[in-house]
């Protein structure tokens, strides 16, 4: 049967839009870039199988936080240099811990990669920047449930809510924001940027059931939409919420480690819950 909440919790990065393809187009532009995509001759084409590996994704978690999602991005683009400098195993050898590590570990100790001066180190950074500025795209039915939301919305304003609940960086979501009028109001009644927690989640259900007009707020049905089980549908199993799981691209489809991920539904994609949620 239907469910027929009175609020609808939406997570945005990789649920709603493509972040991870916006990262993936960031991280080859930065490749290229070092790799001498930008006049000068390319490096051999084994090495330019990094445009295809979380290469630098997997960098980015041996190097210190800069603030925000990540590393210092000239230090991401160095150490990645030493990774594609052929030491410590040639690129044949696909994605080394040990490698990694070491790469990281050179631009720790302030030292400067075979062919990546400061200025390409810092072309590169640019390069990652520029790309990370494009909107994201919009997933697949991501658009039919915008606009589901928006109708559920107008009609009974005094009693359905909606939220935009994500842990990304402000200054980047602001793009997407932008690029499809998420900030304006007209999808979602509110939008919370915290890390997600029970006590987050808690904390939106108590103004869910504060913003709806019940006898009893804390009775407010409150379905909760994400791509991660541990980052959405775990906290919102927490808080009684009944929970759509939508897999996306960056985690894949996972598996339920426990009862608490195990989520209400999953979805094949986002328009799949305008049927359960009979908007």
């Amino acid at each position: 049967m239907p469910v027929s909440p009175h609020a609808l919790v939406l997570d945005a990065d990789n649920t709603l839009w493509d972040t991870n393809a916006t990262f993936r187009r960031a991280r080859s532009a930065m490749i290229q870039v070092l790799q001498g995509a930008d006049g000068e001759e390319a490096r051999p084409d084994g090495e330019k199988r990094l445009e295809t590996t979380d290469v630098l994704y997997r960098l980015s978690q041996h190097l210190p936080s800069s603030g925000g999602e990540g590393p210092d991005l000239e230090q991401l683009a160095r150490a990645a240099a030493f990774y594609m400098s052929g030491l410590r195993g040639g690129p044949e050898a696909g994605i080394q811990t040990s490698r990694l590590r070491w790469a990281s570990e050179q631009v720790r100790a302030g030292r400067q990669p075979p062919g990546c001066d400061r200025s390409r180190a810092r072309k590169a950074a640019e390069a990652f920047r520029s790309a990370l500025s494009a909107p994201p795209p919009l997933l697949d039915g991501a658009a039919s449930l915008l606009r589901g939301v928006q109708a559920w919305r107008t009609a009974r304003p005094d009693r359905r809510t909606s939220v935009l609940f994500s842990e990304g960086a402000p200054d980047r979501l602001e793009v997407a924001f932008d690029a499809y009028g998420i900030g304006g109001g007209q999808y979602f009644d509110d939008i919370v940027l915290r890390e997600k927690t029970p006590d987050t989640f808690r904390d939106v259900c108590h103004a869910i059931g504060n913003a709806v007009d019940l006898p009893e707020p804390q009775a407010a049905e409150v379905v909760v939409i994400g791509d991660s089980l541990q980052r959405d549908i775990r906290p919102a199993n927490a808080t009684g919420c009944t929970t759509l799981y939508c897999p996306g691209d960056l985690w894949g489809r996972e598996t339920p480690e426990a009862a608490s991920e195990q989520p209400d539904y999953t979805l094949g994609t986002l328009d799949e819950a305008l049927r359960i949620l009979d908007l």
